[in-house]
């Protein structure tokens, strides 16, 4: 399993959002990054799927900023 980011934010609700949504479409999804803010490592989260879903991915993500 190859992991591709999809999308960055520094905004952690914003990409459990997005999580949900391609999840709920058939797509597994990982919030790289997710705990290293609370020790002060991270200024940014990635949301990241397999590679092979990202066309997909693509195509739900700009469902949703329409």
């Amino acid at each position: 399993m190859k992991l591709v980011t999809v999308l960055n934010s520094r905004v952690l609700y914003e990409l459990q959002i997005v999580k949900g949504k391609l999840e709920s479409e058939g797509i597994k999804s990982f919030i790289a990054d997710e705990n290293m803010n609370t020790i002060g490592f991270s200024e940014e989260y990635r949301l990241q799927i397999d590679a092979t879903d990202v066309i997909k991915a693509k195509f739900i993500l700009n469902k949703i900023n329409k």
